[in-house]
């Protein structure tokens, strides 16, 4: 299977569905993001290094930091204010997965 942006779509909708179903059974959102921060980082280490995964993470900081920067040369030169919420995933993430799955049992067998 090819890596399209078609297939980082669908995989981040999986990812937000997962994070909203866990949030919405009682599970505290910080230690939710927190937990699958950590496992995808220890994942990509040990598919491709702990040096690119400590890469990797320092250009996800940059790019924060620089979106961060703009966001405040806006505020500071008064530009107008536009729908800037930062979303990673499109509205209808719930349609992929069963927002059921950290209830269910039968899940690995």
């Amino acid at each position: 299977m090819d890596d399209t942006p078609e297939i980082r779509d669908q995989l981040s909708r999986a990812w937000r569905s997962t994070l909203d179903a866990a949030v919405s059974n009682g599970a505290p959102p910080q230690a939710v993001i927190e937990t699958m921060v950590e496992v995808a980082h220890h994942c990509f280490a040990e598919a491709f290094g702990a040096t690119a995964a400590a890469s990797y993470l320092q250009l996800l900081a940059e790019q924060l930091r620089a979106g961060e920067r703009c966001e405040t040369d806006e505020l500071v030169r008064g530009a107008p204010e536009e729908s800037t919420a930062r979303t990673f995933m499109p509205a209808d993430a719930e349609a992929l997965i069963d927002p059921d799955w950290p209830t269910r049992n039968d899940l690995f067998g």
